[in-house]
């Protein structure tokens, strides 16, 4: 009795453990444009062109048109995976409060479709100047 109780734990928790997965993400800026807003304060908008890898074994590309307003990243991403199957999400970081973001599924096709997750990404390098930065982000749908 012990030992299948045991055995439908460890069952339980491997398949909770499998919905979690990390993502690796390299990006690059393009389209920058700025203007001023009535307090002085900037609104950025830009396109993030990205390559993906996931602890699942997906990689895609993908493409987010983003605005930075008051210091707030929020933005819209797209990417299609090695399979052609489109991964649909949003993007939110609010700088003041460091590197640390959300990144969202809201949907899809194929593989993604009818599926949502929550994925808290961390920025781990990024240099404006050059334009290109590395995220990675821990997951749980």
């Amino acid at each position: 009795m012990k030992l299948g109780l045991i055995v439908t734990i460890l069952i339980s928790m491997s398949s909770i453990a499998y919905a979690d997965y990390t993502v690796k993400n390299v990006y690059r800026f393009d389209n920058i444009d700025m203007i001023k807003s009535t307090d002085s304060s900037s609104i950025i908008s830009l396109t993030v062109n990205g390559f993906s890898e996931d602890s699942n074994g997906n990689k895609a590309t993908s493409k987010c048109l983003v605005d930075v307003v008051k210091g707030t990243i929020s933005g819209h991403c797209e990417a299609i995976d090695q399979d052609g199957d489109i991964e649909y999400s949003t993007v939110n970081r609010n700088m003041s409060e460091g590197n640390v973001g959300i990144l969202q599924r809201t949907g899809g096709t194929g593989k993604y479709a009818n599926k949502t997750s929550v994925c808290e990404y961390t920025v781990e390098l990024t240099d404006f100047k050059v334009g290109v930065g590395y995220l990675t982000a821990s997951c749980k749908e």
